[in-house]
């Protein structure tokens, strides 16, 4: 069952096992280097992945977070809210990815690919713009003040 689900630039859902969700966003994670914006992204990949070492409770659409007084952490990433920067560095390392791993693998390459081809298949129609979010600082996502990745 599905319990990881990616939005992509046309509103539409990707989606896959906790264990595929969560192995994707750790195979972009240790892409990304440890600076700047990469450094930023790599950082709350981190956090809004589950570490059972660290006390974290599994419960498949998301993971309470033992850090945070086990607050829950779903499994959802709407793209399209992103800072237009962090956007960009989401599927841009999705494509080097792509470019770098086999799709014929049946791990993480068949993933990669499924997902780019996903986006690539999923854009606005020609006379549609997204939204552009007037980001707060460098904040990953920010809803209206809400402010989500600092």
């Amino acid at each position: 069952m599905a319990s990881g689900f990616i939005t992509l630039p046309n509103g539409i859902k990707w989606s896959s096992r906790w264990t595929h969700y969560d192995y994707i966003l750790e195979t972009i994670m240790n892409q990304l280097n440890d600076t700047g914006d990469e450094g930023h992204m790599k950082k709350w990949f981190k956090f809004i992945l589950p570490n059972e070492e660290e006390g974290d409770i599994e419960c498949c659409w998301g993971f309470h977070k033992k850090e945070f007084d086990y607050e829950l952490i779903v499994r959802i990433i709407d793209t399209r809210k992103m800072n237009p920067k962090f956007y960009d560095l989401f599927w841009s390392t999705i494509e080097t990815l792509n470019q770098t791993l086999n799709p014929n693998d049946e791990g993480i390459g068949f993933l990669i690919n499924d997902l780019y081809t996903d986006f690539k298949q999923n854009q606005l129609a020609e006379n549609e713009e997204m939204k552009i979010l007037e980001p707060e600082d460098d904040d990953i996502f920010s809803f209206g003040g809400f402010r989500i990745g600092r």
